[in-house]
């Protein structure tokens, strides 16, 4: 299609979604902030239950030289349910989200980088789920190897994850 139309395209869907973070990093320390900022927006804004929402960032090495994850994990911790910038999971409960961050854990070389745990001091039904925002670090192997390792690795949990 790009070739086709000679690079005039526009694609969006309502699927998983992703992030690409390439080997050109930003020189400027205000760029590397406004992409930490746009990424915790494009996967943790309404709680993470947007058609949109980023579901995962591929990042090339080169932007572990940065303070790009430590931005992120700061902009992350400051949603809170005062402010209504996380609030319930509608399509998962606590239980079940747990389930899904331990199996990703399991993987050879994951680990988690910030939250990973329920919400505390609020009065949110348990048939919903109420979980930080939460990133994990998994080993771009996990996206090439087996079908069933990929499934897991793209299932959509609709919520701050």
């Amino acid at each position: 299609m790009a070739k086709v139309l000679h690079g005039k395209i526009k694609l969006e869907d309502g699927g998983y979604d992703w992030k690409i973070l390439g080997p050109d990093v930003p020189k400027k320390q205000v760029q590397i902030d406004y992409v930490a900022w746009q990424s915790d927006q494009d996967a943790y804004a309404h709680s993470g239950q947007k058609c949109s929402a980023q579901s995962v960032l591929f990042m090339h090495k080169n932007w572990s030289k940065t303070n790009v994850l430590e931005t992120m994990k700061t902009q992350a911790a400051k949603r809170n349910l005062a402010d209504l910038t996380v609030g319930p999971v509608l399509s998962w409960n606590n239980e079940k989200i747990k389930a899904h961050l331990d199996a990703v854990l399991e993987l050879d070389g994951a680990k988690l980088l910030w939250g990973g745990v329920p919400l505390k001091n609020h009065n949110i039904p348990a048939i919903y789920g109420s979980y930080e925002p939460t990133a994990i670090f998994v080993p771009l192997k996990h996206f090439r190897g087996a079908q069933k390792k990929f499934k897991l690795l793209t299932t959509e949990l609709f919520g701050p994850f």
